[in-house]
């Protein structure tokens, strides 16, 4: 069986406005100067905590913790409607999932939390489509993509003679070859160019429909 693990931002669905107007928000709550788009654009994949330290110049764990708590009562109560599915998308999964099932197995592996991660996956109609959700957890656990997807696999449950990880950042790739996975770096999300060739992923897709030949199913 081939287990495939896609990235949920940048992946699967364009959330980079509803992130962004909160990442602002928290900021402006904080009293930090506005960040420009470039800046943000590298917000988008890395666990909050990250991002928030990186541009809060700063690693006070409790400063930190303000910001990304400031972030989610934001992002809970508007940012998190405003995404789009990329195109595409659905169409892939609607022919992996007409495959034998006992060919392809789909699960979603994202640096998102948890409970956010399955509310946006249901609320766009895709969560039917994937047999399991794998986010992060309080505190940030389960944040790092690498540690979190070695842990995964070593779950006899979720063993699989293939797995293969599609995302738009680095982090994907590097969970991938942390776990000796193939990887797919896609390039219609966050991810520039330079770093997702940097990375060295095994396969580059430009649509969502350059994936299913590259899987030899």
């Amino acid at each position: 069986m081939t287990t495939l693990f896609f990235d949920l931002d940048g992946t699967l669905l364009d959330t980079q406005a509803g992130i962004a107007e909160s990442i602002r928000a928290a900021l402006s709550e904080l009293g930090q100067p506005d960040v420009s788009d470039q800046q943000l654009q590298q917000c988008f994949g890395p666990p909050l905590r990250v991002s928030f330290a990186w541009m809060l110049n700063t690693k006070d764990k409790a400063r930190i913790a303000e910001a990304v708590s400031l972030f989610r009562a934001h992002y809970l109560d508007k940012g998190i409607f405003n995404y789009t599915i990329y195109s595409g998308v659905l169409e892939l999964l609607q022919q992996l999932t007409q495959l034998n099932e006992r060919a392809v197995g789909l699960r979603v592996l994202t640096a998102k939390p948890q409970q956010q991660a399955e509310w946006l996956l249901e609320h766009a109609g895709l969560a039917a489509y994937f047999s399991s959700i794998h986010g992060s957890e309080d505190q940030g656990v389960k944040s790092d993509k690498s540690s979190h997807l070695l842990s995964i696999l070593a779950d006899a449950s979720h063993q699989s003679e293939r797995n293969w990880v599609i995302g738009d950042r680095a982090s994907d790739i590097h969970a991938a070859k942390a776990t000796n996975s193939r990887s797919v770096a896609v390039h219609w999300g966050y991810g520039d160019h330079q770093e997702l060739v940097g990375a060295e992923s095994d396969f580059h897709i430009a649509s969502p429909q350059d994936l299913l030949p590259l899987l030899d199913l």
